[in-house]
């Protein structure tokens, strides 16, 4: 498993989220999810992004993508995602 450095404030990331996914100097190996409520499929990018808003300072987050709409990103509480997403192979 290839250890990442976390993305620190002012770290060059790449513009377009074509990019992004194919780098695999930023993110860790992808894992496939389903959301329990809606049944639709997501891949996993990153587990170990932290949040730093004020209120949430320090939290933990996933990245993730949808597999109908891989352009989009979505960030999610990793407690939440444990709960509302089941990881299939």
């Amino acid at each position: 498993e290839q250890k990442v450095k976390p993305l620190i404030y002012g770290d060059t990331v790449p513009s377009t989220a074509a990019s992004i996914f194919s780098s695999t100097s930023i993110f860790m190996s992808s894992k496939k999810y389903r959301n329990i409520k809606n049944g639709k499929t997501y891949e996993v990018l990153r587990e170990d992004i932290i949040n730093c808003t004020n209120a949430n300072d320090k939290q933990i987050m996933v990245l993730y993508k949808s597999d109908k709409y891989p352009d989009l990103l979505f960030v999610r509480e990793i407690n939440e995602f444990k709960i509302k997403f089941e990881k299939i192979d």
